[in-house]
């Protein structure tokens, strides 16, 4: 490979999550976790999204929030006997969520002095007020899980029905991190890059985890990283255009797509451009102009051109910073968030 590999590693790393931002999502997910492990019936915890999955990138647009980090906890049915469609009362999601939220307020109080926390349809969110000086302040989403009987996965809640839905976000994660390392790491940078791409603009065809199911359906052993990007955005449009994207692990329902036309277009699209890089891949301009349409912000028109993204950084970087009589000595708190932590350019794992 040429140009078109070269390319999509600098567009990888600068949608890479910045270290500091990545570590403290992670440190407050596990709080949240450590907090949840003491409700009364809780039985386990568990990592999930795309930091559990490793599929996360930097907060890349101006509509997004930042870091999310997903978790969960499983309750035991046989200590909640009168919650879920496995018992004979049948009882719904909101008492025991609400529960949930309050005995996480009580036990993040005092690590976290301004914590909020919201009910959503599917989790509790918690976020924390705490920005960190790039301007990041990492939530966490914490699903209230319970046992199912004699069946594989959990009920999850949706609140906004008052039922509980089946779901396996455990099994999820394992499919997602299991090895083969170098089969992990190809499919999880596929999908980060096709997640960029998903998000480019207000028209957001897939949701990420239907993305990475194609991953997971699509992506195999014998490719290298563009191969794998190709194959999940070629034969993504196919199966999509034939059916709804199964559950990866054969629980839940199919994935739900807001508009399946124009999402198998966008795929197929994408595709088409990254198969005109191939076709040019030793024409660094060619490729640059097929790319740039994917990832606008990320792929400069023209070679030795600093990108988008990394002009706003420093942009945004420079406005921040305030500067005392011994140099740089803080961001200012101007509120204005930053797309991408500068140092974190050329670095990142996935």
């Amino acid at each position: 490979m040429g140009f078109t590999k070269s390319i999509l590693d600098d567009v990888r790393k600068q949608i890479a999550p910045d270290d500091v931002a990545l570590k403290e999502a992670r440190e407050r997910r596990d709080a949240v976790m450590r907090a949840a492990k003491k409700f009364r019936g809780a039985r386990d915890w568990f990592a999930s999204g795309s930091i559990g999955h490793g599929t996360a990138n930097c907060p890349i647009h101006e509509r997004d929030k930042g870091l999310d980090a997903d978790c969960g906890v499983v309750l035991d049915r046989r200590f909640h006997a009168t919650i879920g469609p496995d018992s004979s009362v049948g009882e719904g999601p909101s008492d025991v969520v609400e529960e949930m939220r309050k005995h996480l307020l009580d036990e993040l109080k005092p690590l976290y002095p301004s914590v909020t926390i919201e009910t959503t349809k599917r989790a509790l969110l918690i976020r924390f007020h705490a920005p960190l000086v790039t301007g990041e302040d990492p939530t966490a989403d914490l699903v209230v899980g319970l046992d199912r009987k004699e069946k594989p996965g959990l009920w999850i809640p949706n609140t906004k029905a008052g039922r509980w839905d089946a779901s396996d976000p455990q099994r999820h994660t394992e499919l997602l991190t299991v090895d083969p390392k170098r089969l992990r790491v190809t499919r999880a940078r596929a999908i980060r890059l096709a997640k960029a791409e998903n998000k480019k603009n207000t028209f957001v065809p897939l949701s990420s985890f239907n993305l990475e199911a194609f991953g997971l359906m699509f992506v195999d052993d014998t490719m290298n990283e563009v191969e794998a990007l190709l194959a999940l955005w070629s034969e993504g449009a196919k199966d999509l255009e034939d059916r709804l994207t199964p559950d990866p692990a054969k629980v839940s329902a199919a994935i739900k797509v807001a508009d399946r036309d124009r999402a198998v277009g966008r795929l197929a699209r994408a595709a088409s451009k990254l198969e005109s890089g191939l076709e040019h891949d030793d024409d660094e301009q060619l490729v640059r102009e097929a790319l740039h349409d994917l990832w606008p912000e990320f792929v400069a028109e023209q070679p030795e051109t600093d990108t988008k993204a990394r002009l706003v950084a420093s942009m945004k970087a420079q406005k921040n910073l305030s500067f005392g009589a011994a140099g740089l000595t803080s961001f200012a708190s101007s509120g204005v968030e930053l797309t991408k932590h500068p140092r974190s350019y050329g670095e990142g794992g996935c």
